[in-house]
């Protein structure tokens, strides 16, 4: 991938484990600009899911990028193309079993037939935030291919597990 000097790319991942009662999700990133990585930033959350912190992490990262800038998210999470897309009632209230994809599922850990929850107002922050900005997308890039989506990872992970072991050192 040829990369454009003015241009921020930031590599985003997530991570989350269903598998667990509190159920950590995580998100990191890596932010390239002018040919450097000028910075790295992760953050993680219980009862919650990845793209719930994927969302939340990109709207932090365009708050702090110069406004006007152009931003191109890289990811291999297909769910955060819709980042900027207004949800619908039908987005909104999508069930669980209405869901039609591993991406979908990330909706909502809801239980069957509790309406699910688009993650609709972090999509309104990332609107706003999208305007601030010349240009703002999300690529999908390849996860074996790509070391900086890999770290981005990796970093989600780490997150997720240490905010799951001090969850439960504290009930201790």
């Amino acid at each position: 991938m040829t990369q454009d000097t003015s241009t921020y790319y930031v590599w985003i991942g997530g991570s989350c484990d269903y598998g667990h009662k509190e159920r950590a999700g995580g998100a990191a990133v890596v932010i390239e600009n002018n040919g450097s990585i000028i910075s790295r930033d992760v953050i993680s959350d219980l009862h919650t899911t990845e793209f719930r912190m994927m969302l939340t992490l990109m709207i932090k990262v365009m708050q702090e990028i110069p406004e006007g800038s152009d931003i191109v998210f890289l990811t291999n999470a297909a769910y955060i193309q819709n980042f900027d897309k207004a949800p619908t009632s039908k987005s909104a209230n999508r069930t669980k079993s209405e869901s039609k994809d591993a991406n979908s599922l990330a909706i909502s850990a809801e239980p069957q037939g509790r309406k699910a929850r688009a993650n609709s107002d972090l999509i309104l922050q990332c609107i706003e935030e999208k305007k601030r900005h010349k240009s703002v997308g999300v690529k999908i890039v390849q996860y074996h291919k790509s070391p900086l989506l890999i770290e981005t990872h990796n970093m989600a992970t780490e997150a997720m597990a240490k905010i799951r072991k001090e969850f439960h050192q504290k009930l201790q």
